[in-house]
């Protein structure tokens, strides 16, 4: 299940990577603009999923998932915020609170509230 599922890296290189591809700070770009813009464009058929990223009209871009032990989130907000959080657990719908958690727990920061809008 590796390449179909499985983990293949911490929340902290998920967050990394995503850095890097978040369209923000040009100095540690890995894309081109043009491939960031593209991968999280979405088709008409499916208005809020791009090329692996779920993407809103608030500029925000994500990708969960969940296997059996295990649920997942990486978001990247259109105000600069990132995030990667994960559980060794999946039950029902384990992934959404994750990210409802994780969303809860950014907007609690005053310093970070302001910026989440």
């Amino acid at each position: 299940m590796d390449a179909h599922g499985g983990w293949i890296a911490t929340p902290a290189d998920l967050v990394r990577f995503a850095t890097h591809v978040d369209g923000f700070d040009v100095s540690r770009k890995i894309l081109k603009p043009e491939t960031i813009r593209r991968m999280t464009t979405p088709s008409s058929v499916r208005p809020n999923y791009a090329r692996g990223w779920n993407v809103n009209e608030a500029g925000h871009w994500w990708h969960g998932g969940d296997l059996g032990g295990t649920s997942a989130i990486l978001v990247r907000t259109s105000s600069r915020f990132c995030w990667a959080a994960l559980t060794n657990t999946r039950r029902g719908l384990s992934q959404e609170a994750l990210d409802d958690m994780v969303w809860e727990v950014a907007k609690k920061v005053s310093a970070w509230r302001r910026a989440l809008g």
